[in-house]
């Protein structure tokens, strides 16, 4: 569009000088880069949220296997040492022996700070503390008065104890007692300082506490990280009002359940740390978007300037294309009329050469008339060549592409042909071809090969007076095409060679050097005792007809 045609534009746009259009566009870009730094930075502030969910949710299923798998393991060590009680009825062991088997299994693992054998009366009767055992009675203990009443698992905690300075917790079963009595329990104390070395371990990148607590509320346990505030003596943390992002899972197997809450402060404040990086970028952008404005408005001032002398340029260019597009026009209608007239005069030559080979025919015709038998074949093979050429020089003529012929057609008007002229004992010819179109260097060979089978099949296949079946197939395969020639005859004599000897007839001979030239493989079946005939079958490769051609 001429550049004069541009500042005339209807459009708003195009008549805005340069620097106003800069200008404009500067602005756009401002707002863009704050509207959409903003919006970077908000969807970063929910996705920090939902990362601080995900986690929480993680910690609290890995807090919950473990603490699965430590009450599991403990409640293993408690009913071995309901076994080592011995069974309903006996007085419970409180000698060395004893001693010494409870303390193997306490020492078993790492977590369990004590084992108790108490009677039903409370009163303490083994344990791995001390031996012999201290005069310690825990009839008034949450766990003992529980276990007298049910016979499920007892998990709690134990505020203080005469042998430790930290809370425990306890995890206690009833003893086997005959139905209808209360033998006594079997107390394991587990230490909490052992578990909450493993939660300090979790590096969560945030301030987080990890709650273990009973259904009804009570705590077992609480660590906290990255938090300024205390515990107490139960665990418990002081309250707050502080928002929180919380998940919250059930022990499998237990009442117990597991939380991990993570303060929203926490994750705000790493966020908040991230804005710094928004803001450098954004400052970054603006900074960038100025730089560029000042350029481009300098710039519109030089191109302004050399706006008249482009549009000069603009117009000589237009005026010497005008120029040259006439000369091509000129020169493609001649161009035009010159392959006109030779596609006329293609068409003439092969016209002239069809009506050659015609007279060639006639001529041999008159002279086979005048000669003997034996050499009369040899003129009647010679003129069905002859014959068979002048075919495609009308097949070619009829064409509509000067020098491509459907190879299909042609071979279904030389096989009519050849069993009008050539078919003394009445044999019948059936032909099944596809459609295949091909230049006249790769249908010339092919032709010959098609001529001589079929004629050879027709004259010497059959004996005098007992007509059979030549059948002719051009099919597709997958690597090119496949021309068979198939008759229930006689078959070869046991005397004719096969083409690759070179020592046959002149027609196999033909048949193996048209077929070399051709590059397509030739396969002779002679038949069988239970299959009579022979065929013949031209493997054709789809790129073999061009190798001769390009070499």
């Amino acid at each position: 569009m001429p550049l004069r045609a541009l500042r005339s534009h209807p459009s708003f746009l195009y008549r805005l000088p340069g620097t106003a259009l800069v200008l404009i566009v500067c602005a756009v870009a401002i707002v863009l880069t704050l509207g959409l730094s903003g919006l970077f930075a908000w969807r970063d502030r929910e996705a920090s949220i939902r990362h601080a969910r995900d986690t929480a949710g993680n910690v609290s299923l890995l807090v919950a296997e473990h603490a699965a798998r430590l009450v599991e393991t403990s409640d293993l060590i408690l009913k071995q040492a309901v076994t080592l009680a011995g069974p309903p009825g006996m007085p419970l062991a409180n000698d060395r022996a004893a001693f010494d088997r409870l303390t193997a299994l306490a020492r078993s693992t790492p977590y369990v700070v004590s084992i108790w054998l108490v009677d039903g009366d409370g009163k303490a009767v083994l344990t791995t503390r001390q031996f012999p055992t201290p005069d310690m009675s825990s009839a008034d203990r949450d766990f003992f008065q529980t276990l007298k009443t049910d016979d499920a698992l007892f998990i709690g905690p134990l505020d203080n104890t005469r042998f430790t300075q930290e809370p425990l917790i306890l995890l206690a079963r009833p003893l086997e007692a005959a139905p209808g009595q209360f033998r006594g329990v079997a107390v394991v104390s587990v230490s909490p300082r052992y578990i909450r070395d493993i939660y300090k371990s979790f590096d969560l990148d945030y301030a987080r506490s990890i709650t273990l607590r009973k259904a009804d509320g009570t705590i077992l346990l609480r660590e906290t990280a990255g938090e300024d505030e205390s515990t107490d003596s139960s665990g418990a943390a002081p309250s707050r009002q502080e928002p929180q992002i919380a998940v919250e899972r059930r022990v499998d197997g237990t009442t117990l359940m597991a939380e991990v809450a993570i303060p929203r402060a926490s994750v705000m404040q790493h966020w908040h740390e991230r804005l710094w990086a928004y803001a450098t970028y954004g400052l970054a952008a603006l900074l960038a978007v100025s730089a560029i404005g000042t350029l481009a408005i300098k710039r519109t001032r030089r191109e302004r300037e050399a706006e008249d002398a482009l549009q000069h340029a603009y117009d000589t260019l237009e005026e010497r294309v005008h120029q040259r597009t006439a000369e091509l026009e000129h020169t493609n209608a001649q161009l035009e009329s010159a392959v006109t007239d030779k596609e006329v005069l293609l068409k003439e030559v092969q016209h002239r050469v069809k009506n050659n080979l015609q007279v060639i025919c006639s001529l041999l015709r008159l002279q086979a008339a005048r000669i003997d038998d034996t050499a009369r074949r040899a003129f009647d093979e010679s003129l069905r060549r002859i014959q068979c050429m002048s075919l495609m020089q009308e097949l070619l003529y009829r064409s509509d592409q000067p020098a491509r012929i459907d190879f299909a057609d042609y071979l279904r008007q030389l096989c009519d042909g050849l069993v009008r002229s050539t078919n003394p004992t009445g044999a019948r010819l059936t032909v099944q071809a596809e459609p295949w179109t091909v230049d006249v260097d790769q249908a010339t060979p092919l032709a010959l090969i098609a001529s001589e089978l079929v004629s050879n099949a027709l004259l010497h296949a059959f004996a005098t007076g007992h007509p059979g079946t030549v059948a002719v197939e051009l099919l597709p395969y997958p690597e090119g095409m496949r021309l068979t020639v198939r008759d229930n005859g006689a078959g070869l004599p046991p005397g004719v060679p096969s083409p690759q000897r070179k020592n046959g007839g002149l027609g196999l001979v033909l048949v193996q050097a048209l077929s070399q030239q051709a590059s397509a493989s030739l396969h002779i079946d002679r038949g069988s005792a239970d299959r009579r005939g022979t065929t013949f079958t031209l493997t054709i490769p789809a790129d073999g007809l061009r190798r001769p051609k390009a070499a």
